[in-house]
């Protein structure tokens, strides 16, 4: 079915049809016909699923398509009433399977324009951080925190995970193994200086008498135990309180990841070389660090003088 030589043809005929409804209604179907038309150079369903896709891609709300596809199955089964075209192609069961897809795009579209903006921690305020930890035990293994969040990247989970068995030594030097969730493991290089702090703490730890496996033990009532990620939580906005962090309670164990990949970004490494630091899966979870960053440098140009 071709739109050309007929293409004018069919203008008419959205003349015709629109005419039949109330002026505002009429209105916006003659727009949101005439704008498929145009779009379109063949009229069949691989331009009509075209069309549609286009209009994900385009940042169109499902609202808005969901419009457009009911001003045109309406316009089509004017078409079809009146010969002009056999079927009406919004009717086939490849359209409704296609269109399930695209609510789902839409969907997941939303859901990530949602997602806020990583936050993360200035150089000076991670130094004012583990400044602010005192040189007792309970402030060594916050300084650790901080360390493995904001040097090696961790994750909330695997920071109350790492055991003193998953800190070896290979080819690359001094690494920490991090297992996941799902049996499969990964490891990080150890910074040396966040490798002073671990050999510092685990010392002190043994002449305290205290015995643990964990890297990062909680201290509180079972003493050497596992630490919840609640508690990691609470340790962080501590910290940050107590180094007068603005938006202190904001700030969360995560944000010490966050603040490592913005950080490396800072510093010159290649958002390949962050990605497989962090171990991310997909680079375009890395690449989001790298949008906030643009964002904040552009913000930053208005500051300069005039």
């Amino acid at each position: 079915m071709e739109l050309t030589p007929a293409k004018d043809d069919l203008h008419r005929w959205v003349k015709y049809f629109v005419n039949l409804l109330k002026t505002n209604t009429a209105r916006a179907y003659e727009k949101d016909l005439t704008d498929f038309l145009i779009a379109v150079s063949e009229f069949n369903i691989k331009t009509v699923l075209s069309y549609f896709q286009a209009l994900v891609a385009k940042g169109y709300s499902k609202t808005t398509i969901d419009r457009k596809r009911a001003s045109l199955s309406k316009f089509l089964d004017f078409l079809v009433e009146n010969g002009v075209i056999p079927t009406n192609p919004l009717k086939t069961k490849t359209f409704a399977m296609f269109y399930k897809k695209i609510v789902q795009e839409i969907e997941s579209q939303r859901k990530k324009s949602k997602k806020p903006e990583p936050r993360y921690l200035k150089w000076e305020e991670v130094e004012r951080m583990l400044s602010s930890c005192p040189n007792t035990i309970e402030g060594k293994r916050d300084r650790l925190i901080i360390l493995l969040g904001v040097y090696e990247g961790l994750r909330r989970s695997e920071i109350v995970n790492l055991t003193w068995d998953d800190l070896r030594e290979d080819g690359l030097g001094t690494v920490l193994v991090i297992r996941g969730a799902k049996g499969g493991t990964d490891t990080v290089v150890v910074h040396e200086r966040v490798l002073r702090e671990l050999n510092e703490f685990r010392k002190m730890l043994s002449e305290s008498g205290i015995e643990t496996s964990y890297i990062v033990p909680s201290l509180r009532r079972n003493k050497g135990g596992k630490m919840s990620t609640v508690e990691l939580n609470r340790r962080v906005k501590l910290i940050a309180k107590r180094s007068g962090i603005k938006d202190w309670g904001k700030i969360t164990a995560h944000d010490l990841r966050h603040t490592c990949a913005v950080q490396m970004l800072l510093h010159g490494a290649h958002v390949n070389k962050v990605a497989e630091h962090l171990r991310h899966k997909n680079i375009q979870t890395t690449m989001r660090y790298l949008r906030t960053l643009e964002k904040h440098i552009q913000a930053g140009v208005k500051c300069l003088p005039g």
